[in-house]
């Protein structure tokens, strides 16, 4: 659809369309129904944060923080068990759990960033146990240290520890000139001399040998229950929450390999850049020791290792506080409130020297939106006056991205402000957008290029899940779109199939019901009813029932709603013996277009807007459809209805059967044209398609005839 004016439209833009989806390859059709999958939680929480977990294709699964706690269900509903042998104090003095907390999923590991949480250093850990058995680890190395202590897969890092109380046992300018005879476990400063450039370094006796070590004394570890924790799935599928073991300074001395920069600071994001974990706090991004996750300290201060630690800042005149980090083409893009930055590093790979964040464009971003990327796009929302608008970055020509692309500047008054969530679903070219300025709605771009700078599809429409509905956040796996949605009574786990050609298992074509699900019905025979028993309360004046395949001589038809007896809101009563097999239930929706106005054209296009054009008819192509009605309004007011089956038309040329024909017959898809009336002047008049049955309705093309009259001037 568009905002723009009728006379600068595209001819296949429309004044308004809610409900549908537009493929290039099917036509524009009612979009897929909800299906119901599980009531997660009885009370809706404020602020939630939620987190998918795309382990593979067959294991996916749903967090939800709030409450001091996170809750991990998989996408059938079952909610997993989930321990904190540690405690939930990390997720403590938050109350914005969207706002104040971050997750990214690496393998089994997800990342807890607490967004007030200030990081802190640990006492020295010499002459101390171990940290607790639950802190969790991820090492790559393995052997033992100098006290003869295991380390390594299975191991916490802090195990590694070479004792940093104690006494400095001496100094000297080489090391050829360590003595002989030294006892064993004594420290020794090497000053250094030119051959290592006068840096000092620390070592220590080991048996036979000397290995560098850090400087005696000094505050090494880093405190766990401070930094970003982790989730973990167990092998029997439940969930751990617990400190991650965070490695401690090895080698040097607070000069030559001093504390992470983001000591004393607050981490905002974890991301994963080049078999690196790395963090983004204040104007920086910072990388662990490559394939060591949990290391932020140089392996040894002898010399710079392309492996090493690695922290960059944002080279900027603002103050560019980091929020967001995400993949973008060869490296990954940052964002701030204003400004965007590109982090990269060179063809010979990510080294202290190579690796860089430069600033590219400055927007003002909504952060808590956050960035979204489809293949080679990036996505963020901005807002002013009531209104967002959505930004594309895309590197699609392989040049560096110096601006964004305004995605809704064919409908700037369309998005309300508030954005919160941006949902990509990259194989199906779409992006879901969550607003608090519309919570029951769904706003869906979806885009198709042709070319490195040509979009044959660029179309924005929305879904409405129902007046009194709240979609808290969504997520994109499998093909599906998850959503959670509060529905007064509840938060609901639902699910739209936006894969080509999906149907429900109990019916030979989709049944479009929103929280649709197969219900199988009890025969009380002493009435001669048939009952059914829902999982949640239903909207009863939209709710039907529609009976699937095992019906055989009344598939996909309607039993009638004007005969339900309903029992409170979860139980419902129909006449007769409806137990064949399954039915699908669900709350009715109503998809619905609006053509633009319409202006006799000259060879190039241009617009004619001068003298009279009277519409005489529309005529539209559809494909498998089986109901739909035509709602004309000659002079924009008292519309004229009609509602079509068009198998019924096809078979009686010229006659129109309504929406009773789907309860009294078995509907049947069909695929053709149909032509109706309008008769009006095309400057007042209105056209409008619409279908809120069960069926489905799928438009391939339109067009129209007119009357044109023009008065000539001599």
């Amino acid at each position: 659809m568009s905002q723009q004016s009728a006379l600068v439209r595209s001819k296949d833009q429309l004044e308004l369309q809610e409900n549908g989806w537009a493929s290039l390859a099917t036509g524009l059709g009612k979009r897929p129904p909800t299906e119901h999958v599980a009531k997660l939680l009885t009370t809706a929480p404020d602020r939630a944060l939620v987190h998918e977990i795309n382990r593979d294709t067959t294991e996916r699964y749903i967090v939800v923080a709030a409450d001091g706690r996170l809750r991990v269900f998989d996408l059938a509903g079952n909610e997993k068990n989930v321990s904190a042998p540690g405690g939930w104090a990390y997720l403590g003095g938050v109350s914005d759990y969207a706002q104040d907390l971050a997750m990214t999923t690496v393998a089994d590991y997800t990342f807890v960033v607490n967004r007030k949480m200030v990081c802190k250093t640990a006492p020295a850990l010499a002459d101390q146990a171990a940290d607790p058995s639950y802190y969790l680890w991820i090492n790559r190395a393995s052997g033992t240290d100098g006290l003869n202590n295991p380390y390594g897969p299975g191991k916490a890092y802090q195990y590694v520890v070479n004792p940093s109380g104690g006494t400095l046992t001496g100094e000297v300018q080489r090391f050829d000139k360590l003595p002989t005879t030294a006892a064993e476990g004594a420290v020794y400063r090497v000053v250094g001399d030119e051959t290592t450039s006068f840096v000092s370094y620390y070592v220590r006796r080991t048996g036979a040998v000397w290995d560098e070590t850090v400087k005696p004394g000094l505050i090494n570890a880093l405190d766990s229950a401070t930094m970003p924790h982790a989730l973990v799935r167990q092998l029997d599928g439940s969930f751990v929450f617990a400190p991650f073991s965070w490695a401690p300074r090895r080698v040097g001395d607070e000069t030559n390999n001093p504390l992470p920069g983001f000591v004393g600071r607050t981490i905002r994001k974890v991301f994963f850049y080049q078999n690196c974990l790395a963090f983004i706090y204040d104007e920086n991004a910072v990388l662990s020791v490559a394939g060591d996750f949990g290391n932020f300290w140089r392996m040894t201060v002898l010399d710079y290792l392309d492996s090493d630690v690695k922290d960059v800042a944002a080279t900027s005149t603002k103050v560019s506080i980091l929020y967001d980090a995400v993949p973008f083409a060869d490296g990954i893009m940052l964002t701030s409130d204003q400004t965007q930055f590109s982090m990269t590093n060179g063809e010979a790979g990510i080294s202290a020297t190579s690796i860089a964040i430069r600033p590219t464009t400055n927007y003002e971003v909504n952060v808590r939106a956050g960035m979204a990327a489809i293949g080679s796009e990036v996505y963020f929302a901005t807002e002013a006056s009531g209104w967002a608008t959505i930004q594309e970055y895309s590197r699609i020509t392989g040049g560096e991205a110096t601006s964004a692309s305004d995605v809704t500047g064919h409908v700037p008054n369309y998005l309300p402000a508030g954005v919160h969530r941006l949902i990509p679903a990259g194989d199906r070219k779409a992006l879901f957008v969550l607003t608090d300025g519309a919570p029951n709605k769904v706003f869906v771009y979806q885009f198709y290029w042709i070319g490195d700078a040509e979009k044959a599809q660029s179309a924005w429409h929305v879904w409405d899940l129902g007046s009194g509905s709240r979609v808290l956040s969504g997520a994109y796996l499998g093909g599906y779109l998850y959503l959670l949605i509060d529905r007064g009574d509840g938060v609901y786990l639902e699910r739209l199939n936006l894969q080509a050609g999906a149907r429900p298992a109990a019916a030979p074509s989709e049944v479009h019901l929103d929280r649709r699900l197969a219900l199988t019905g009890v025969y009380i025979q002493q009435n001669d009813r048939t009952q059914f028993n829902l999982p949640y309360a239903a909207d009863t004046a939209n709710f039907q029932l529609v009976r699937g395949s095992a019906f055989a001589d009344r598939v996909l038809s309607l039993i009638d709603p004007a005969s339900y007896t309903w029992v409170g809101n979860t139980i419902l009563q129909v006449p007769g013996n409806q137990t064949a097999g399954a039915v699908l239930a669900g709350r009715r929706y109503t998809f619905r277009f609006r053509f633009s106005q319409q202006y006799p054209r000259k060879g190039d296009g241009t617009a004619v807007t001068t003298g009279r054009l009277q519409l005489r008819t529309w005529t539209i192509s559809y494909r498998e459809t089986g109901f739909f009605r035509t709602e004309v309004a000659p002079y924009g007011l008292e519309s004229t209805v009609g509602e079509v089956i068009p198998a019924k038309v096809a078979d009686f040329t010229g006659k129109i059967v309504g929406a009773s024909d789907l309860v009294l017959n078995k509907p049947v898809l069909h695929t053709g044209k149909y032509s109706f009336q309008v008769y009006g002047d095309a400057a007042q008049a209105t056209v409008t398609i619409s279908n809120d049955t069960h069926v489905g309705s799928t438009f391939l093309a339109a067009e129209w005839e007119a009357f044109y009259w023009n008065r000539a001037t001599l």
